[in-house]
């Protein structure tokens, strides 16, 4: 998206431009935050119009503001000819703090994109709304809005001018074909997408009184494969022989060199098989979450559920953690862990001397994983999450309808339906017989 330049001579006493990343106003064509051409900025799609109002008999001490959510210069006047009357009218006193009060409402589909993300952010949302969301969760979004731009640029239609009330059924059918024909994307990646939409389009009319069509209702969910395959334990013991510094360097399309070697990589795939959890939930693990019995045998870990808290926005008092049972694998690693010189201490499990943040090590770990199974020799790709399916498979093998309780999850429905190898439980029943 190109920077938002407007001339001075179309502004009125009090409009300016806004960047709301860098939270300053754009009063040249330089970046706020870097000092360089703004076209080098990279969050031009956060450029938008901030009014700002001094308030009488203050000699300008005291301002009123409100950001515009439009990157229409027109339409931006006249939401500032509104400010100013709504605070003329109250007194300067009655201020929507919070911005989530539009009386002009922009029609237009990257305005109405734009604002959508800001929602996401929590960005003039009132406190009691706001949610908790992963940067990877908001950087999807933006990458799923953008690739609507670009089908619709590839069919001949200006953006720029688009309007949110002509999304109708041939819309929707240009996009479907952009991300299964273009874009080649799964069916469980095409359906989030069209469920994005879908919420995108009735957040806009629940939460800022628009009154258009859905026209993503309507779309079919298309069927989707789920990737329940897991890990056998010849297939992981060669994995680990190729975790060695030789084979961590990896040389992407660009030239460019890195190194996904780490002396705790080894640890860090076996915590992920032997505790079944997520990348952020096993590398949160400190020393001091392990709970032990009266003869100082470890016997449970206590992990948030970062999941459930996020989607449920528990506080800090009614957090959700889930009870990781100690079996004799994971003994054994906290040993080699180290575990007797580090009990009840803060450090953590795995790489407890890095400076790198939890969220950096996510990707590390995963990109890890990818590379050194390529190692491997295996034909069958696998990658990180197999790890936890291997691990809940094994665990509804053994304990049935009870397996749900032990992992955490709400039904043994969804254990089954998204974690547990169907087949490898068949194969378990040869042994079974009627009489």
């Amino acid at each position: 998206m190109k920077p938002l330049i407007v001339s001075k001579r179309k502004l009125v006493s009090g409009l300016f431009v806004f960047c709301k990343k860098c939270k300053r106003t754009i009063d040249s064509k330089k970046c706020g935050n870097t000092g360089k051409g703004l076209s080098t900025c990279k969050s031009t799609e956060r450029h938008c119009f901030r009014a700002i109002i001094n308030v009488p008999g203050t000699s300008g001490s005291k301002k009123k503001t409100k950001i515009f959510n439009t990157r229409d210069v027109e339409e931006a006047v006249l939401m500032q000819f509104e400010f100013e009357k709504e605070m003329k009218n109250s007194q300067y006193q009655n201020v929507n703090l919070g911005g989530s009060k539009e009386e002009v409402k922009s029609m237009y589909l990257k305005d109405c994109m734009g604002a959508y993300v800001d929602y996401l952010r929590n960005e003039g949302v009132v406190e009691h709304k706001k949610k908790e969301r992963t940067t990877k969760h908001i950087k999807g979004v933006e990458r799923d809005f953008k690739n609507f731009i670009r089908a619709l640029k590839k069919n001949g239609v200006d953006y720029s001018i688009f309007k949110m009330d002509q999304i109708n059924d041939d819309v929707v059918g240009i996009f479907h074909s952009y991300l299964l024909k273009d874009l080649k994307y799964e069916n469980k990646t095409y359906n989030k997408i069209i469920s994005l939409f879908r919420c995108f389009i009735n957040w806009l009319n629940g939460d800022k009184g628009y009154t258009l069509k859905n026209a993503f209702v309507g779309v079919r969910r298309r069927y989707e494969i789920r990737d329940n395959r897991i890990i056998t334990k010849s297939q992981f013991e060669k994995l680990l022989a190729q975790v060695v510094l030789e084979n961590g360097i990896q040389i992407d399309k660009n030239g460019l060199r890195r190194n996904f070697y780490r002396d705790w990589m080894k640890f860090a795939f076996r915590l992920a098989l032997e505790t079944g959890l997520r990348r952020e939930e096993f590398l949160s693990i400190k020393f001091s979450d392990i709970r032990v019995n009266e003869m100082g045998t470890p016997i449970l870990i206590d992990v948030e559920d970062f999941k459930v808290n996020r989607i449920q926005d528990r506080d800090v008092n009614s957090k959700k953690y889930k009870k990781v049972p100690v079996t004799s694998g994971l003994i054994k690693l906290l040993m080699d862990l180290n575990y007797e010189s580090n009990k009840d201490s803060d450090s953590f499990l795995i790489g407890a001397n890095e400076k790198s943040s939890r969220e950096t090590l996510k990707l590390v770990v995963s990109k890890a994983f990818s590379l050194f199974w390529s190692h491997t020799g295996i034909d069958e790709k696998l990658n990180l999450k197999n790890l936890r399916k291997t691990y809940l498979t094994s665990l509804a093998q053994q304990f049935g309808d009870k397996a749900s309780i032990i992992s955490g999850h709400s039904s043994m429905d969804v254990l089954t339906k998204h974690y547990v190898n169907s087949e490898q439980i068949i194969k378990a029943a040869n042994s079974f017989k009627v009489f």
